[in-house]
């Protein structure tokens, strides 16, 4: 391994061993990974982390996913990280939803709600056209007048 240091090696100038916490998880051909994590978590934390023999092969690998991720977001907005970019989806989301019920409202009110498929539409559906045909009495007088 020492012909191929990991990333954290080359960052830290160390020499890498067949026993370095950091190579599994940043390899030598993403170096902005660690380089990332780095300087906003620093080395020592992410070695702590990655030493620590409660976790799994894969939790260390979901905890540099998570640190990356992490770590870039706060390079990105230092104040509010990954929360300033999770409230933007979750607007996305909101938006997205009333979206979807704007266009629901619209296909009933286009279609008709008894023509939408289901039964219980249908019972409402059925109260609901009352008031249309009522209206189109009205216009039956206006032809009588």
């Amino acid at each position: 391994m020492a012909s191929n240091p990991c990333s954290a090696c080359k960052v830290l100038k160390s020499v890498c061993t067949g026993e370095c916490v950091f190579s599994p998880y940043f390899p030598s051909t993403e170096p902005e990974i660690f380089d990332r994590v780095h300087r906003i978590f620093g080395a020592e934390n992410v070695y702590k982390i990655l030493s620590n023999e409660t976790f799994s092969p894969l939790q260390r690998e979901h905890a540099v996913k998570a640190l990356s991720y992490e770590a870039e977001a706060r390079i990105r907005d230092p104040v509010t990280g990954y929360y300033d970019m999770s409230l933007a989806y979750e607007k996305i989301l909101n938006n997205l939803k009333e979206q979807i019920v704007s266009a629901k409202n619209e296909i009933v009110a286009t279609m008709g709600p008894d023509k939408m498929g289901d039964n219980h539409g249908a019972d409402e559906a059925s109260t609901s056209a009352m008031p249309p045909a009522s209206s189109g009495g009205t216009n039956d007088t206006q032809q009588t007048s």
